[in-house]
């Protein structure tokens, strides 16, 4: 029987058990400065089924409430309680000082999606350039070759590249004294502009709920926020879970 391992937080914390995947009660396994969150689990790949999707996410959501943690990738199952320790002892700097970067801290995330029908439309009337390089494109009865279509796509790629950035930067710029810190995460289609990720301190979700709201009011009407969380810092823990 392996080790199901939702997140490290510091021996200073002691949380309840909870129940957790496979319906397993979790416990701790310490070494030193720290505490392993874990569940007995079958060695071998746990398959990212609803249930225990649900189950591991419950339990970091629980903890996070109220605990520092860092939160382990889903499937992450370590062999037994000795392999574990090896891997608290063998990263153990790194893992204090990623405890340390998110104390007291949360994550939200924010993100902004063109609310119009059409985004390129949307874009293309915004930016005088692009308007005439699709005019001269589709100048006339005949098609364009498929070299001015590849030229065009390139110019309304760079645009909305430039667009994106700008709207990310001027939403940063007023979240910045509500946040501790703030990542550019990938953006998912082409509705949407911006998508990011705060890490915010517990005490202040107030603070930066107004400040998101500040944000909203200075940027484009066509432009809605979506805010959600808080959750564990996923994008904030920057280790290999699975390394030893």
């Amino acid at each position: 029987m392996g080790l199901y391992v939702y997140a490290v937080t510091s021996n200073d914390n002691d949380p309840p058990p909870l129940q957790g995947v496979l319906d397993r009660t979790t416990f701790l396994v310490g070494s030193g400065p720290l505490n392993a969150i874990v569940s007995d689990c079958p060695v071998g790949a746990l398959r990212a089924e609803r249930r225990n999707l649900a189950a591991a996410q419950r339990v970091l959501t629980a903890l996070n409430a109220k605990f520092d943690l860092l939160p382990m990738a889903f499937g992450t199952i370590a062999k037994s309680e000795n392999d574990l320790r090896r891997f608290l002892d063998g990263q153990r700097d790194r893992l204090v000082s990623q405890l340390e970067r998110v104390s007291g801290a949360v994550e939200m995330g924010v993100r902004l999606n063109i609310e119009a029908a059409d985004p390129v439309a949307y874009l293309v009337a915004r930016h005088p350039a692009l308007q005439a390089a699709r005019d001269r494109t589709y100048v006339g009865s005949r098609p364009p070759s498929h070299e001015a279509r590849v030229r065009l796509g390139q110019m309304v790629d760079e645009a909305f590249r430039r667009y994106r950035e700008a709207q990310s930067a001027q939403v940063i710029s007023v979240l910045g004294d509500a946040c501790l810190e703030v990542v550019s995460l990938p953006v998912r289609n082409d509705r949407e502009i911006a998508n990011l990720a705060a890490l915010v301190p517990r005490a202040g979700l107030e603070d930066f709920e107004r400040a998101v709201q500040a944000s909203a009011a200075e940027i484009e009407e066509d432009i809605a926020f979506n805010i959600a969380g808080p959750w564990p810092p996923h994008n904030f823990v920057q280790f290999a879970p699975r390394e030893s």
